[in-house]
């Protein structure tokens, strides 16, 4: 053999010996963290996304340190207008089965969150999907101040003849199960007279709980409530704040309705 011939013949054993690389350590073929914004926008349908992790994911599906900051998301049915999330030591499912749709949380060491509501919000989400089916409800409104909840509508009445009775309830909101938020402190009017308390349990208990975050694919400790003119801010004990790592941007081409 001549010694060109030994030559390539090296280089073709060389190229072979780099070309054989184990089944266990093929890659996958799309962005990992492309693959895990598609799950958060198909989980969420936000207007606006940013994604921060502070490292690609392992391929078993461990991820350090993740940052979320959602604008315009519908979480359990319920539209919640922003909401950050920061989540640590997170296991989901291995990388490889990402591209096959299977992107689930399996476990998480820790999670802070801070998410604002909107009284518009909770009356398109919530008021209109518990009463939207029954037509002797119109006029049904909540607003949100600093001091707590006010919500008003009128039922409808046919007997003999067709009367309009408004319903008032006052209340604030409190956090139960550290994950979901329920009407407290209320009082009940019915054509601005007062009512048994057993009768205002009963009508307050048909939109309980107002939103519940156990939905969430984070497993949220919700701790404090503040009240805006117009909206509320729920957060943990701790708040989530930006890291430093690799960004992915998300936004709708066509946002939900403000």
């Amino acid at each position: 053999m001549t010694k060109r011939a030994h030559c390539l013949a090296a280089f073709a054993a060389l190229l072979a010996a780099f070309c054989v690389i184990p089944a266990a350590a093929a890659p996958v073929s799309g962005d990992a963290g492309s693959l895990l914004v598609d799950f958060f926008v198909k989980k969420f349908s936000p207007d606006e996304m940013t994604m921060i992790i502070d490292e690609a994911p392992d391929p078993s599906g461990s991820i350090r340190d993740m940052y979320l900051d959602i604008k315009g998301c519908s979480i359990g049915g319920v539209r919640i207008a922003s909401l950050r999330v920061r989540g640590m030591g997170i296991d989901m499912t291995p990388v490889r089965e990402w591209e096959r749709g299977n992107v689930d949380v399996k476990g998480m060491l820790h999670a802070v969150a801070d998410c604002r509501i909107t009284a518009d919000d909770i009356n398109r989400n919530l008021l209109g999907k518990d009463f939207g089916d029954d037509d002797h409800w119109h006029g049904i409104q909540l607003t949100i101040g600093r001091n707590g909840v006010y919500a008003r509508g009128y039922y409808q009445v046919r007997i003999l003849f067709t009367l309009d009775i408004l319903i008032e309830i006052t209340s604030r909101f409190r956090i139960v199960d550290a994950q979901q938020i329920w009407l407290s402190d209320y009082t009940l009017a019915v054509n601005r007279v007062g009512v048994p308390d057993f009768i205002t349990d009963k009508a307050v208990a048909q939109i309980q709980p107002i939103l519940d975050l156990s939905k969430f694919v984070f497993p949220l400790r919700l701790h404090s409530i503040e009240y805006e003119e117009g909206s509320v801010r729920i957060r943990s004990r701790v708040l989530p704040e930006p890291i430093s790592g690799i960004t992915y941007t998300y936004r709708s081409p066509a946002p939900n309705p403000q």
